[in-house]
């Protein structure tokens, strides 16, 4: 398999992974009526993750306006297919770029309700 054809799979994969984790935090986040802190799942591109991130719902609501930015813990990036485009002492945000921010868009549960 050639680079580019590996980059891609790679970039179809983690994008793929990390819709998953992001689907599972929309449903934490619908059901949460209180204000402060809440637990979210690492939205990595591990599938074996189980990493929890703390964050606040204005938070995950400003990460999450972008169909192609994920926050991860410290560490999960996949430099092939995504930049560090945010840190602070909790998480990491990622933006995918590519066929990756292409995929992730597609697969967004936000887009697919408008």
């Amino acid at each position: 398999m050639t680079g580019e054809a590996t980059d891609g799979v790679q970039a179809l994969k983690a994008a793929r992974n990390q819709t998953l984790w992001r689907e599972v935090n929309e449903r934490i986040r619908a059901r949460v009526t209180a204000p402060g802190d809440m637990e979210f799942l690492c939205e990595c591109a591990d599938l074996d993750c189980k990493k929890t991130l703390r964050l606040t719902l204005p938070e995950y609501d400003r990460i999450r306006s972008s169909p192609a930015r994920f926050p991860i813990a410290f560490g999960h990036d996949v430099p092939q297919v995504e930049d560090v485009v945010e840190e602070n002492e909790h998480f990491v945000v990622v933006e995918k770029r590519g066929v990756a921010g292409e995929i992730a868009a597609r697969l967004d549960p936000r887009a697919q309700e408008e």
